[in-house]
C-alpha cells in the first residue's frame, strides 16, 4: 500500500530467546463506563522498535500512558525488564507503592506531543532537572551529562536558550534529551511530531532514527507511516481497544490481512 518497502540500515536483530523488555498482560482501562483498552496482551523485546498505528480513539495513547502508569490500568499488569511497574496496592503501604513506582518510571522515558518544558528554565536546566531532583545527581555531574545529551540531539549551541527562543523541533529534541538522560530501558513516543510544522518534523525523526540504530527499545505511536515502516521491527494496528492485527512492517503496510487495517491505511494515505 505504500510505494515500496523501506528498511533501516543496520536495524538491530531481535533475539526472541531473550527475556522480553516489556510485558503487557490482560490490560484493561476504563474511563467511567467507557472501556478504552479491552484486554491487551503484548511483549516487546530488547532493541525492538514497535510501531503502534490506528484510528483516533482506538486506545494508542492510553496504552502508552498505562505502560508508565501515567494512567493506572483498571486490570492487568505491566512488567519492565521482568519487574512489575507497580506493586499490589493491598499488599504494601502507600509510601512503598509510590516509591517503587517512582523507581520504575526512571526506566521508562516518555516523550509527548506537547513538549512540556519548563518555560523559565534553559534547555540545559530542563534536561538537568530530573537527574538532580529524582536521581540525586550532583549539579556539576548533571550539567555535564545534560550538555552531552543535548549535543547528542544536535543542540550543542542551544544550552542556554529558553524554550521560547527555540523552534518546535528544537523544543521536542530537548524533551527527548530530557528523557534519554535518565538512561531509560524503554522509550515511549506519543505522536511527537504532530504539533510540529512540516519542515521541523524531519529533525525530530532523525533523532529517533538514530536511537533505533543504537538499539533503544521503543514503542512509537505515530501517523508518520513511512517513518514507522522504515524503523519498526513490528507494527500493531490498535482499533477499538484491541490489537486488530500485528506483524512485520512489510505485511501491515503492503499486505494487511484484515479489511479494517486496509480501510484505515487507505484513508490515511489518501490524506497525504
Amino acid at each position: 500500500m505504500l510505494p515500496e518497502s523501506k528498511s533501516i540500515q543496520s536495524k538491530p536483530t531481535i533475539d526472541r530467546s531473550a527475556n522480553p523488555m516489556v510485558v503487557i498482560e490482560n490490560l484493561h482501562k476504563y474511563f467511567g463506563e467507557n472501556e478504552v483498552l479491552r484486554g491487551i496482551d503484548l511483549q516487546v523485546w530488547p532493541h525492538e522498535v514497535l510501531g503502534i498505528i490506528g484510528p483516533s480513539g482506538g486506545g494508542k495513547s492510553t496504552l502508552l500512558r498505562c505502560v508508565n502508569y501515567l494512567e493506572t490500568p483498571s486490570k492487568g499488569r505491566i512488567l519492565i525488564d521482568g519487574v512489575p511497574m507497580a506493586l499490589e496496592r493491598e499488599r504494601v503501604s502507600h509510601r512503598k507503592f509510590e516509591k517503587h513506582l517512582d523507581e520504575m518510571r526512571m526506566h521508562v522515558g516518555m516523550v509527548f506531543q506537547r513538549f512540556n518544558l519548563f518555560p523559565h528554565m534553559t534547555a540545559l536546566a530542563n534536561v538537568m532537572e530530573g537527574m538532580v531532583t529524582v536521581k540525586k545527581v550532583k549539579k556539576k555531574g548533571a550539567r555535564e551529562q545534560a550538555a552531552a545529551m543535548l549535543t547528542r540531539v544536535g543542540l550543542a549551541d542551544k544550552l542556554e536558550s529558553y524554550p521560547g527562543q527555540l523552534s518546535g523541533g528544537q523544543q521536542q529534541r530537548v524533551a527527548i534529551a530530557r528523557a534519554l538522560v535518565m538512561e531509560p530501558k524503554v522509550m515511549l513516543f506519543d505522536e511527537v511530531t504532530s504539533a510540529l510544522d512540516p519542515e521541523l518534523v524531519a529533525e525530530v525523526l532523525n533523532v529517533m532514527r538514530e536511537l533505533a540504530h543504537q538499539g533503544m527499545t521503543m514503542l512509537i505511536v505515530s501517523h508518520e507511516m513511512d517513518f514507522t515502516e522504515e524503523i519498526g521491527h513490528r507494527i500493531i494496528f490498535l482499533d477499538g481497544g484491541v490489537i486488530a492485527e500485528e506483524g512485520p512492517p512489510e505485511q501491515i503496510f503492503h499486505n494487511p490481512l484484515q479489511e479494517r487495517t486496509r480501510s484505515f491505511l487507505k484513508k490515511v494515505l489518501e490524506k497525504r
